[in-house]
């Protein structure tokens, strides 16, 4: 048997063998094994009331209709009683044996019966076989197109839940934008403006991360970077990372610790991203000045993270399909949460590939939920690492930068951005241009589109570093671009790149690189 499941992870489908048994079922065997025997003696004493009329001329052949009824009765193993039983009834009843020659033709007619009975229960088990295969295609036909409807229904679900989340964000994007291009000078409108377009601009940018992020994962495209690292230490971090919308709901936080440390070996950048995740769900799903509780447990051989809270619930029959794709509780046109329901698919995913397991629970609606994220442990302590690379902004000296982009607003923007610092930049729409620009215009770095007309991305990359080889020191080389998968950061470097930076850049991270010396590459990270 097979477990079919749709795309959606709805409930499976199970799919029956072809052949699924004759009429009475194959585990009542003397039900069955019976119900031939009485169906032989029935012909038999049919046939011995018909004994004045028919003599003893063809004294097997009503029991052809006896196999067929057994083999429909009870499959080929009564069919093949029937058969057997049949010439010792009729030996008995039916047989005149005053006739010298007799028992050569018995044995004649007997073997003509066994294979007429043979073929009869053949064609009766083959018809059975077929019916019951159509009847069951029929049926994995009906769960196939009942399943494609909830599909399609979810898929719609999610697309118009999309739309609603993609337009929340760009509505006072719009609004702002207009208000600006009026003119207006006064500062203050004009910091909040900015810093509403900020928080926008981050929360589409969670949206677009959150749907790659579930494409990688579901494709094997993330590979994690595994180290030793202490439980405690990641938690504090997705800790910090959510703090703020936790003081904006005025809620609190309690962590409890073990008394030991706890290690695990995986990536923890992800895992903090899980934790993250599930922070975030407590607070948005939890009432102002609610308490939200962390608790890291080492009692068993795992490690355990629950995450407590004490919010709307979570409906029983919810519950099973939680961490399934595109799935949400809220569906009123409110929709006050947001959200696209991915994030607890990812939660699964990353923790699956980690080795573990997560789980939710729950008393029911308004009573508050839990989740428990289990982890194999490791005693090893964890390998010192060196600091990351801080991108927090800091000031360096101005430095000329071409930017070579064909969309017009994005590549205006990126020159009022970098102006903000004194950067002298000039700004080029194809491929072409640049290098034609680089003869005069002394650039110390390029940030480079991929996406160009004519000549793309990667051709001008190879250009400039052929063309600079041999005439010293040449600009530093960083691709600019919505293509952010990790194969396209990788064939990125292979073409000359020296950085790889995804659509849309935080604004202080972009201006921290370009201040880099190129030469400064091979003591840090590369960007991206």
């Amino acid at each position: 048997m097979t477990d079919d499941r749709n795309f959606l992870s709805g409930p499976p489908v199970s799919h029956a063998p072809a052949y699924i048994g004759p009429l009475l079922r194959d585990d009542a065997v003397a039900l069955r094994y019976g119900a031939a025997i009485i169906v032989v003696l029935a012909v038999a004493g049919v046939r011995v009331l018909l004994a004045p009329l028919l003599g003893t001329q063809a004294p097997l052949l009503p029991f052809v209709l006896a196999v067929f009824a057994s083999a429909y009765l009870g499959g080929r193993g009564p069919a093949l009683v029937a058969s057997l039983l049949t010439p010792v009834l009729a030996t008995l009843f039916f047989t005149d044996w005053s006739s010298g020659n007799l028992q050569l033709q018995w044995v004649a007619h007997v073997l003509f019966f066994l294979l007429i009975a043979g073929l009869a229960s053949f064609l009766m088990h083959e018809l059975q076989r077929r019916s019951r295969a159509e009847r069951e295609a029929l049926a994995i036909a009906a769960d196939h197109a009942l399943a494609l409807s909830e599909a399609d229904r979810r898929k719609d679900e999610f697309l118009a839940m999309l739309a609603h989340e993609l337009r929340n964000p760009l509505a006072p994007i719009r609004n702002v934008a207009y208000v600006l291009s009026k003119g207006i000078t006064d500062g203050d409108t004009v910091r909040r403006s900015g810093q509403m377009i900020e928080r926008q601009a981050n929360h589409l940018t969670r949206l677009v991360d959150d749907l790659l992020d579930v494409a990688r994962i579901t494709r094997g495209h993330v590979v994690l970077q595994r180290e030793t690292m202490s439980l405690d230490a990641m938690v504090e971090d997705a800790l910090e990372t959510v703090q703020p919308a936790i003081e904006a709901r005025r809620q609190t936080t309690s962590l409890r610790l073990p008394e030991e440390k706890v290690f695990v070996n995986g990536d923890s950048v992800r895992l903090c991203q899980v934790v993250a995740n599930l922070l975030t769900n407590a607070s948005k799903y939890s009432p102002h000045l609610a308490r939200i509780e962390i608790i890291i447990d080492c009692s068993t051989s795992d490690a355990t993270i629950v995450v407590r809270d004490p919010g709307v619930g979570i409906d029983a029959q919810l519950l099973p399909h939680l961490f399934d794709l595109f799935l949400q509780g809220d569906r009123t046109l409110d929709r006050a949460q947001g959200g696209l329901g991915v994030g607890l698919t990812i939660v699964k995913l990353l923790v699956e590939m980690h080795g573990g397991s997560v789980k939710a629970f729950s008393a029911g609606l308004g009573k508050g939920s839990e989740f428990q994220i289990r982890l194999p442990r490791v005693r090893a302590e964890p390998v010192s690492r060196a600091p990351e690379l801080d991108f927090a902004f800091k000031p360096g000296r101005p430095r000329r930068i071409l930017v070579v982009e064909d969309n017009v607003d994005a590549a205006e923007s990126m020159r009022a951005l970098l102006r903000t610092e004194g950067h002298e930049v000039e700004v080029l729409q194809d491929g072409a241009a640049a290098l034609a620009r680089l003869e005069d215009f002394r650039a110390d770095t390029v940030l480079l589109d991929i996406g160009l007309p004519r000549m793309d991305g990667y051709m001008v990359a190879h250009a400039i570093r052929e063309r600079f080889a041999l005439a010293g020191r040449r600009p530093r080389l960083l691709a600019l671009t919505g293509y952010g998968r990790e194969e396209d950061r990788s064939a990125a470097l292979k073409a000359g790149f020296d950085g790889h930076l995804a659509k849309p850049v935080d604004p202080r991270r972009l201006l921290q690189i370009v201040t880099e010396e190129l030469q400064a590459k091979s003591a840090s990270k590369q960007p991206g």
